[in-house]
């Protein structure tokens, strides 16, 4: 009974599977042959050798690292620890967790208030030059406005005195070109 999977074919072969009684047989006859040989036999036919030799080992003389270096080793331990990523998941990191958010917090609001701030002085500007522009409309208005009271004011007082506007226009009289 074979089932077929959703996998492809390739990642099919990757997984256990039950075996065939021709592959239960090969494996039998090889655990077989193993149980059958020394074990001296089987420590000389290539398996890994231990970790540690059994007899004495020479070590070979290591070389003091120099001031200079020791000092260029530690000024850059923190950079070299960073890179690592050990320090964020270690418990100094994980106890300052709530410090760390109030500063992240704190430069979030500091930069919100920053546009919110530019956003209000460019309103500010908007607004002054606005009002600079309705003044100057509010001088020619009140200019326009005093320029016919006055004209009125003439009117008045000409009618006071007992005097009209002209209704023709103003005429030039000769110049006397003989004099006395």
């Amino acid at each position: 009974m074979t089932r077929r999977s959703s996998r492809s074919s390739s990642n099919s072969r990757k997984g256990n599977r039950p075996l065939s009684a021709a592959e239960r047989l090969a494996r039998n006859i090889a655990q077989e042959n193993r149980s059958e040989r020394p074990k001296s036999a089987r420590r000389k036919s290539g398996h890994a050798k231990p970790l540690e030799p059994a007899g004495p080992r020479a070590t070979p003389k290591t070389k003091k690292p120099s001031r200079v270096r020791q000092r260029v080793a530690r000024a850059i331990a923190p950079v070299r620890q960073s890179l690592a990523g050990e320090w964020l998941g270690g418990p100094e990191v994980t106890r300052h967790l709530p410090f760390f958010a109030f500063i992240v917090a704190l430069i979030l609001g500091y930069t919100y208030l920053e546009y919110q701030y530019e956003y209000d002085e460019r309103a500010i500007k908007e607004g002054r030059k606005e009002l600079r522009d309705l003044r100057h409309h509010e001088q020619s208005l009140r200019g326009r406005f005093e320029s016919q009271l006055q004209r009125s004011r003439l009117d008045e007082d000409m009618a006071n005195v007992g005097l009209t506007a002209p209704s023709a226009p103003p005429t030039s009289l000769p110049a006397n070109s003989t004099a006395p």
